[in-house]
C-alpha cells in the first residue's frame, strides 16, 4: 500500500442541532445567560402565571398535550397572586373575572411555548440578582397535525432583560 489512508468524517452534528448551538452562541455573545427547565410542566407555569386565562382555547385538547396525573404548585405565595390576578386584577387590572381553579393550573402538560421558563426563573430571582439578561432555547410541543410542515415538536428561543433601566430604545 503505497500513501497514506484518506481520512474519514463519517458523522457531523445534525442541522437542527448545529442551528441551536449557533443561537446559544449568540446569546451568550450578547452576554445573556441561559434559562432552562423541564419539558413537562403544571399548566400553573405554561399558562397560568403568564396570566392565560384558564378556559382559553389554546388549552384545549386540540392545542396543548395534557398527561395524565397531577403536578404540584409552587409556594403558595405565589399561587395566591396568580389566583387574585385571574379573578380580580392587580395594578388597575380588573383580571378575568372568573373563579381560578387550582385542579386545573395542576394539570400536567408537555410545555407549549419557552416563556413558562420565563416565568419559571423570574419566580426564582432575588433583588440581589438585578439587573439581568437570560435566553432560552427549547423544544415546545403543540398538538398539530402532521403533515410534510408541520410536526408536534419544534423548537423556540427567547430572551429576557430585566433592568429599571432598560427601554424599548435598548432594543
Amino acid at each position: 500500500i503505497q500513501g497514506e489512508i484518506p481520512r474519514l468524517y463519517p458523522g457531523r452534528r445534525h442541522f437542527v442541532n448545529e442551528a441551536i448551538n449557533y443561537i446559544r452562541k449568540i446569546w451568550l455573545e450578547l452576554g445573556f445567560k441561559e434559562m432552562t427547565g423541564p419539558i413537562v410542566q403544571t399548566s400553573f407555569w405554561n399558562f397560568d402565571s403568564l396570566f392565560v386565562p384558564q378556559d382559553h382555547p389554546a388549552k384545549d385538547m386540540q392545542d396543548t398535550l395534557y398527561i395524565n396525573g397531577e403536578g404540584t404548585l409552587p409556594n403558595a405565595k405565589l399561587v395566591a397572586a396568580v389566583k387574585k390576578a385571574h379573578e380580580f386584577g392587580v395594578n388597575r387590572s380588573i383580571g378575568w373575572q372568573y373563579k381560578w381553579d387550582k385542579k386545573e393550573a395542576e394539570k400536567i402538560i408537555m410545555r407549549t411555548h419557552m416563556t413558562s421558563i420565563s416565568a419559571i426563573t423570574l419566580a426564582s430571582l432575588k433583588k440581589e440578582d438585578l439587573p439581568a439578561k437570560f435566553f432560552a432555547v427549547g423544544k415546545v410541543f403543540r398538538n398539530e397535525t402532521l403533515d410534510p410542515t408541520h410536526l408536534f415538536e419544534f423548537y423556540q428561543t427567547e430572551g429576557i432583560v430585566i433592568d429599571e433601566n432598560v427601554t424599548f430604545r435598548d432594543l
